[in-house]
């Protein structure tokens, strides 16, 4: 009896150790990221993806032309099959799960019928088996979420239940084959659970994920809600919040957690914490949360730190279990300023590593480099004494600049000081500086050096007016890039997009109106809408046209006016597009010897009034010889007579703009 009764609780300890080890497959913390499988200036490989990304979402798999029930996966330009794999097998080897996404927002999945459901199931199964992934991603969007009847308890919708059953026939699949669990995760937008919350006007796809999230509960192992594309949401105390914030994170994920009932839907029973992750782009969007609000919001809902905003958690202590963060994506990430900035908030908020963070005491100018302080702070760790310079390095300083000397401040506070100024300008702000300080400069870090690509800024001066500005020196841009100047070498441009704006800073010297020219290309034929503001205020709204081919630089000139004082112009362009290579600022009231032929005014000298034909209609300005404005007026195309009677003697400067951008200049001598 005794032998019987060991050998059950042996039999139990092993089946309890066998569920255990097949089950618990999920890093934890997991710090989840999405791989774009295609080509583009993001692209980045497998084995170079930051190494504290321990689940990487490959996105995405493929539906065959017409038949969105049977899907497949292609590994992007440059991989092969086999590099593909031994990439993939690389990262897993080193404990890293490689999921496949099913969905986004371009390839639709829809079920319509059994039949459908059985040849999505053999695909799928094919495709896990032929790959190796651990585990598959559900991320259906938009027409993939096209459900009549959404009913969270007995769902209505013949393509809900199919999707559902699939990934039940899935799992269940490889389970038997493989003898362990497929891992499963969720990254539904926000509308689509959350939205679950709001009233029905919001339309009949809201909450559209809950049936499917609540079925699977028990097989899903991590959630990561889009907490972006999203606009505003209700929370569990019935007020609103927006997208953005640190109130919006801490309300939404308390709702996914504890559940709520909808409104015609039924009652969705939320997920324990340790199967919920917090997700947020990491900073290519308006509606990316700053990290350190990221950082503010996961502390309070962890219990380890202060509420951040108004909204105050149902649950006292909060939910120290969450999972991780999951981030849209790790190319995005790679790209941003700083680099991987968002991997790097996850680990501060998850782990225990040493980290250092710099940050500027005096702003750091253009050619002024010499003697500033670049403040280092350390976290969970103190600094050795005395510090050694030998083990420190300072990355991506302008040429003519290094680091020059380093005092320890205190157990977590260091200063490096900054010797020599550049030697040549800046193209814009540098922002992507990195610390390094050696892992023997401090107590607890043993084997990896520390490092830093954020909270510096080094700033160049702004461009000054009158002069010229090179349009790739923007500090900030939106749906903009730079490219390189296919006419001249070491020179680039700015392709500004539209619904696209660049932003550049200058010094006028005075108030004044400046002629402004543009050197532009773009599509011949093509309107092009460009509005420019000066500190928001709108100087320029004007049609840009050009007839020339795309790869051929054409200038337009308009008159502007700007106030003296540093300020912001903003490019915008609002429809088509524009290559902007520079932009050029003189006074309005100065010719060229060049420039003076190109108007002809008659007769000259004139005593009440001129003629001159215009070749689009525009305005004309007549300055007096000191530069001073003395008459301005709209003109037409063709033949336009000006009235100068009321006007003294002496030599006149006119200048005529038309709305295509053109300018014509000429001199005229006034008598009685």
């Amino acid at each position: 009896m005794r032998i019987f009764l060991f050998k059950s609780i042996i039999t139990v300890l092993f089946l309890i150790f066998l569920t255990h080890n097949t089950n618990a497959q999920l890093p934890n913390p997991a710090m989840v990221g999405y791989w774009e499988n295609w080509n583009g200036n993001r692209f980045v490989k497998l084995k170079d993806i930051d190494q504290r990304y321990n689940v990487i979402q490959i996105a995405f798999l493929e539906s065959q032309p017409n038949r969105d029930y049977e899907v497949f996966f292609k590994p992007p330009y440059p991989y092969t099959e086999e590099s593909f794999k031994d990439e993939m097998q690389s990262l897993q080897a080193k404990g890293k799960k490689v999921l496949i996404s099913i969905g986004g927002q371009n390839d639709i999945i829809l079920l319509d019928s059994m039949e459908e459901k059985d040849a999505f199931v053999e695909s799928m199964n094919s495709l896990i088996d032929k790959w190796g992934f651990d585990g598959i991603d559900i991320d259906l969007e938009g027409n993939s979420l096209d459900f009549q009847d959404i009913n969270i308890d007995n769902p209505g919708d013949i393509k809900q239940r199919m999707i559902i059953e699939a990934i039940h026939e899935i799992m269940r699949n490889y389970r038997s084959t493989h003898n362990k669990k497929l891992l499963l995760t969720m990254a539904p937008e926000t509308f689509y659970v959350n939205g679950g919350l709001s009233g029905s006007s919001l339309g009949y796809k809201r909450g559209a994920y809950l049936p499917i999230i609540e079925d699977l509960r028990d097989s899903i192992d991590m959630l990561n809600v889009q907490l972006y594309n999203s606009g505003s949401m209700y929370g569990l105390d019935k007020k609103i919040y927006n997208q953005g914030s640190a109130d919006w994170v801490v309300a939404m994920t308390e709702a996914i957690i504890r559940g709520f009932t909808s409104s015609g839907i039924g009652t969705y029973s939320g997920l324990p914490a340790h199967k919920v992750g917090v997700a947020l782009p990491g900073c290519h969007s308006y509606d990316a949360v700053p990290h350190d609000d990221v950082i503010k919001a996961l502390n309070y809902l962890m219990g380890k730190g202060p509420q951040p905003g108004n909204y105050q958690l149902i649950q006292d202590g909060g939910y120290p279990e969450i999972r991780g963060l999951m981030t849209w994506s790790i190319n995005s990430d790679r790209k941003c300023t700083p680099s991987y900035g968002f991997v790097e908030t996850w680990s501060k908020i998850f782990t225990d590593s040493s980290f250092i963070e710099m940050s500027n005491i005096d702003e750091i100018l253009e050619g002024e480099e010499d003697g500033k302080i670049i403040e280092i702070s350390l976290f969970n760790d103190t600094f050795i004494t005395p510090l050694n310079i030998a083990d420190w390095e300072i990355k991506n300083l302008p040429e003519g600049v290094s680091l020059g000397s380093i005092s320890r401040i205190n157990d977590t506070t260091a200063h490096l000081t900054l010797s020599g100024s550049s030697s040549d300008s800046y193209m814009r702000d540098i922002t992507n500086v990195r610390v390094i300080c050696g892992h023997n400069q401090v107590k607890k870090q043993k084997f990896e050096d520390l490092v830093d690509r954020s909270g510096l800024t080094l700033t160049k001066k702004p461009q000054l007016i009158p002069g010229e500005v090179e349009a790739e020196g923007y500090f900030d841009i939106q749906n903009a890039y730079a490219a390189s100047n296919w006419e001249e070498e070491n020179s680039y441009y700015i392709r500004v997009n539209k619904s696209g704006w660049a932003d550049i800073k200058v010094d006028v010297a005075n108030d004044n109106n400046y002629l402004m020219t543009l050197k532009v290309a773009t599509m011949p034929g093509q309107d092009n809408y460009l509005t420019i503001r000066a500190d928001g205020k709108v100087i320029l709204n004007k049609l840009i046209k050009s007839s020339t081919f795309f790869k051929t630089w054409d200038e337009f000139t308009f008159d502007v006016n700007l106030t003296k004082g540093i300020q912001t112009l903003r490019l915008n362009v609002t429809k088509g597009w524009l290559d902007i290579e520079k932009v050029n600022f003189e006074l309005s009231n100065s010719i060229s010897e060049i420039e003076k032929s190109t108007l002809t005014v008659f007769p000259n000298p004139c005593i009440d009034n001129f003629n001159f034909d215009s070749p689009d209609k525009g305005v004309i300005y007549i300055y007096g010889s000191k530069g001073e404005l003395l008459h301005s007026q709209n003109i037409i195309k063709g033949y336009n007579k000006i009235d100068v009677k009321k006007l003294n003697n002496g030599i006149l400067i006119i200048k005529a703009f038309t709305d295509q951008g053109l300018i014509k200049y000429d001199k005229i001598l006034k008598v009685n």
